[in-house]
């Protein structure tokens, strides 16, 4: 992404005594401050009866990370913060959260005594899904290769195409129930199982919201590391299972193992137990299809993301177990109990570089930092926009620093035209500096930014970009920039 240092038409800060103009984040830049190593988790919490609790905060959950108790920096609700929006205003969190699942049919890992059992059971319960919309189906073939019934990336207008999916499933099927190749060894095997989960969840990660992959197994394939000694189990132990979920951890996708075996031994469902909290999902055993996605979805809407900052040491290329808990009785969480802390020696201005990068040609807007935006004609400025902007410092890792509270924020701005960027985004970054009366009052209003933005007849939309350099969390707003025209 080229991105050009420019100063923005008609800047005005609301409040321009809460931030000062720094320095635009450069790739070649290696004084910038790195952004905070956060642990983020997404937890989930419902109550006796099952049903989700939705007005937790941030102190009713209590963090320990081997142990250590540990304070959470980051915490929100992943649920619509905008109830309606009036003509003219647009928020990135004004609907419920996005949702994607993807379905994984192994045939690999899969009982042989089961497998038809399956195939059928799938040819009923897909049709049974309430809407295909943002799901997908895959087969991981004996072969260790995905075949994709319905792929990742398919029209998003297609919301039926699990009602007729029957045909196509049987036809692959037929092709592709056989025994394992001559000369695949575990080791192989559970390579390749892994790398398909990994496809998976870096294909889910182009899309917004919450990511489940809902791994339909009889098993979890595992080789023991020859070469380190190791008195744990097989997640500290095996091999390749760091990077799946190094991997996973930055798709912010949970694995959901569904196993519908007939025979259930109590070691493969420990092992099925342990590879859902390896990622934050949940393990599920002999429940309908349709269940189980209808559970991950309504999870994913009510979940809360929560982040801790370790110490430096912390990062130590192990497997660290992780334990959130309520206060408040009678609340069950789920959420991750594992993460490898990988040491991510990154510049950090190629960590900014990247999140913002990502976030400027995503098809989606982030949700990580809330923006709300109020998009009127410029007055007196021919074909101009004028932005009244909040960020929601709720979002923001704010650091407290001799009784003020500061953090570093850039702000991108980018015209979109009808086959996408026209010329080249606009970005600034600003110094945050606020007394603890001031983030009272932006924790209610939001922080605001009021700028002019000029566009012409080519651009049709406009994109917001707002990055935390402390955290690395991003927020993008895109809006219609019909509205100058009026």
């Amino acid at each position: 992404m080229a991105i050009a240092e420019k100063t923005i038409c008609s800047f005005a800060m609301a409040a321009s005594l809460l931030l000062a103009q720094a320095p635009a984040p450069s790739a070649g830049n290696s004084t910038e401050a790195a952004p905070a190593a956060l642990v983020g988790l997404e937890v989930v919490a419902v109550d006796s009866s099952g049903q989700p609790v939705t007005d937790l905060t941030a102190d009713d959950l209590k963090v320990t990370d081997q142990g250590k108790p540990e304070a959470i920096v980051c915490f929100r609700r992943n649920q619509a913060e905008v109830a309606s929006l009036k003509p003219g205003e647009y928020s990135n969190r004004s609907a419920a959260p996005h949702h994607s699942a993807v379905v994984l049919f192994d045939l690999l890992n899969e009982s042989k005594t089961d497998v038809l059992d399956v195939w059928h059971g799938l040819d009923r319960l897909l049709p049974q899904i309430e809407s295909g919309d943002s799901l997908y189906f895959y087969i991981l073939t004996m072969e260790g290769t995905l075949n994709a019934i319905h792929a990742i990336g398919t029209s998003a207008d297609d919301h039926t195409w699990n009602q007729q999916v029957a045909k196509v499933l049987d036809k692959t099927m037929k092709g592709a129930v056989h025994a394992r190749p001559l000369g695949m060894n575990d080791e192989e095997c559970a390579k390749k199982t892994y790398v398909a989960l990994e496809t998976l969840g870096n294909q889910l990660a182009a899309f917004p919201g919450g990511r489940d992959i809902i791994w339909i197994t009889n098993g979890i394939p595992n080789v023991w590391n020859p070469k380190t000694p190791c008195n744990g189990d097989w997640v500290d132990c095996a091999l390749y299972v760091p990077h799946l979920a190094v991997t996973l951890d930055r798709d912010n996708a949970a694995v959901n193992p569904l196993s519908y075996t007939s025979n259930p031994d109590p070691g493969v469902a420990r092992d099925i137990e342990f590879m859902a909290s390896l990622t934050g999902g949940k393990a599920y055993f002999q429940k309908d299809l349709p269940v189980v996605l209808k559970q991950v979805a309504q999870d994913a809407a009510t979940s809360y993301s929560i982040a801790y900052e370790p110490s430096p040491d912390n990062w130590d290329n192990k497997f660290h177990k992780v334990r959130v808990t309520c206060e408040r009785k009678g609340v069950k969480l789920q959420a991750k109990q594992r993460y490898y802390a990988y040491l991510d020696n990154r510049p950090a201005a190629t960590k900014q570089q990247t999140a913002v990068g990502a976030a400027y040609h995503s098809p989606f807007d982030a949700a990580e930092v809330g923006l709300r935006a109020t998009v009127t004609p410029s007055a007196g400025i021919p074909k101009s926009l004028h932005l009244e902007i909040r960020i929601n410092p709720a979002d923001l890792l704010l650091r407290e620093q001799l009784g003020h509270f500061a953090d570093t924020l850039t702000f991108v701005s980018a015209d979109l035209g009808a086959t996408g960027p026209i010329g080249d985004p606009t970005v600034s970054s600003f110094n945050l500096d606020l007394t603890r009366e001031q983030r009272d009052g932006v924790m209610k209003e939001g922080i605001p930014i009021a700028i002019d933005h000029p566009i012409n007849d080519s651009i049709q939309k406009v994109r917001l970009i707002v990055l935390d350099q402390a955290s690395n969390a991003v927020g993008s707003l895109t809006f219609p920039a019909g509205t100058a025209r009026k």
